[in-house]
């Protein structure tokens, strides 16, 4: 379709939608020339906001039967049928024409952009690209989802003509499976909520000094000895606050005995989720950190260790000793059977709160330091960070590091995901050198902290300047949401830090036209599709 042609299009479908012919009470006439009644006109709350929402004057009915393009199959036809079933509609397979959803290749679309018509004779989607016919599905969805019903019983949707396209490619969630777990079925129903959403990528924190969560078949000890923990300073406060709240309890499926905590996930089990996520649009990222938060595998395997045992320094855990190099195949194949399992070509290898005043003691870094002309304990992270991810890029992978691994005087070609922003030139820094990052300062994109208005408004409301200055923003590829899970013990607790949380960022990140006082109108009813979808959520004071 040639833009000249678009540009007629979409003039022609403003004005009939725009247009009265007989708005007050009519539509087309039948076979036997009697006018139909039209249904007064509903609105739909869309999160993410889309690029253009025009409503038309009224109303369309849902047929008792729907019929879904035969050009959707899998999981697009999957969802639809499921989201027609759950509004109390049957649907059926028919071709593209004769439905009432059909599909239509627009290449003037951007490669995650969209375009659905709802016209009197049924609902069209026009994409360029599978990611974009999927996003379509889900905006779809929502329309579906929020359809009305009349006094006699029948349901409906409003005449609508939606254009949308996101602005950045990185729309990411970060979930920590350390410090607490969740069963594989809940996070897979995640899976269908980022979705839902528009989010396209999971980072899983899968290991980290309390516990060790991914299977390597080559090393079990990482997970018999790694995968589990004492209860430690936080499941205690957590057992205390739990007398007076409940939703501060600790799952008991992940308890063994009186006071151990733990688990993992087999790889099978994440081969699962890796090819649900991905017939989802989520592209699924593993982060095993290195050479800091390391104890769970210092714990089964303690010459990894300068001390030969688990510590704790100034600040962090005791971390890898960087100048054991006898130690580093070990590690790499660790990476290894991990990159072989992700078919991402993002890996994230840590490099976070790396506690050096061991590696300042220790004969084995100091050694390899003098060797290698180093600068210092700072030149020592760097080597090791370097080895490992000039490794992880020889098995085809692109390498991904916290911003603590950016050295200024030393940079490497990494994707850096930036959280620290009490250092607010950090970002400014990176992208100047030329590097890219996934933006997810501390400050609001962290929903681990205890969830209010004042942050989600914060979140909402977003902006680079003034806080950070000198920003590239065409090396920023895209924005994440991060959960830490210290306090987080189950499934509520995460409903009430994730919702409405993550649909605030969804709006940021997508990149729309942003607009609190829209937001706070739309949101009631995406907390109550969670909540009648099983998730505990938060209810903002906004909402009566």
């Amino acid at each position: 379709m040639n833009q000249n042609i678009v540009q007629l299009f979409r003039r022609s479908i403003l004005l009939f939608l725009a247009c009265s012919n007989f708005l007050l009470g009519y539509s087309c006439t039948e076979k036997n020339d009697l006018p139909k009644v039209q249904i007064m006109v509903s609105r739909v709350s869309l999160i993410p906001l889309p690029t253009t929402v025009t409503h038309g004057r009224y109303n369309i009915e849902i047929p008792k039967n729907v019929a879904i393009s035969s050009s959707m199959t899998g999981i697009e036809r999957d969802l639809l049928s499921e989201t027609l079933s759950t509004i109390g509609v049957s649907s059926t397979s028919t071709d593209n024409m004769s439905a009432y959803i059909r599909v239509a290749s627009d290449n003037t679309l951007k490669k995650e952009g969209y375009r659905i018509t709802v016209e009197d004779d049924g609902c069209t989607i026009y994409y360029s690209t599978p990611e974009g016919r999927l996003w379509g599905v889900q905006t779809m969805r929502q329309i579906l989802l929020q359809n009305t019903t009349t006094k006699d019983g029948r349901k409906s949707i409003p005449i609508l003509l939606v254009e949308d396209s996101p602005k950045k490619e990185w729309r990411g969630f970060h979930l920590d499976l350390s410090r607490h777990m969740f069963t594989m079925s809940h996070i897979k129903k995640i899976v269908d909520v980022l979705s839902f959403y528009k989010i396209n990528k999971l980072q899983l924190h899968l290991t980290d000094d309390q516990g060790w969560r991914i299977e390597i078949k080559q090393y079990p000890p990482l997970t018999e000895i790694g995968g589990w923990r004492k209860f430690d300073e936080y499941d205690h406060r957590l057992i205390e606050k739990a007398k007076t709240d409940e939703s501060f309890k600790i799952d008991t499926r992940f308890i063994r005995g009186t006071d151990e905590y733990g688990g993992f996930y087999t790889q099978n089990e994440l081969k699962e989720l890796i090819a649900y996520a991905t017939s989802r649009g989520i592209e699924v990222i593993p982060e095993i950190d290195m050479p800091g938060h390391f104890t769970s595998a210092i714990s089964a395997y303690k010459d990894l260790s300068c001390l030969g045992t688990t510590g704790w320094g100034t600040e962090f855990s005791d971390p890898i000793c960087a100048g054991k190099t006898e130690n580093y195949p070990f590690l790499k194949s660790i990476l290894k059977e991990v990159a072989e399992l992700f078919p991402s070509k993002k890996f994230h290898l840590g490099g976070d709160e790396v506690e050096k005043t061991r590696w300042k003691a220790c004969p084995h870094c100091q050694e390899l330091i003098r060797k290698e002309g180093l600068n210092g304990v700072d030149g020592l992270q760097n080597y090791f960070i370097k080895e490992m991810a000039d490794y992880v890029r020889s098995l085809g992978k692109e390498v991904m590091a916290w911003d603590d691994a950016f050295i200024e005087k030393e940079p490497q070609d990494l994707l850096y995901t930036y959280w620290r922003d009490w250092l607010s030139d950090q970002p400014g820094k990176i992208t100047q050198a030329g590097y890219p990052i996934v933006f997810m300062e501390w400050g609001r994109f962290y929903l681990s902290a205890t969830p209010s208005d004042i942050h989600l408004k914060s979140l909402y409301e977003f902006t680079f300047q003034p806080q950070f200055k000198g920003v590239v923003e065409s090396n920023v590829i895209g924005f994440q949401a991060c959960i830490w899970t210290e306090m987080i013990p189950n499934e509520t607790k995460l409903g009430h830090h994730m919702f409405p949380a993550l649909q605030a960022f969804s709006e940021v990140a997508w990149g729309s036209q942003r607009s609190w006082s829209s937001f706070q109108t739309r949101i009631p009813w995406h907390l109550k599709w969670l909540e009648q979808s099983g998730f505990a959520t938060r209810k903002p004071d906004f909402i009566n």
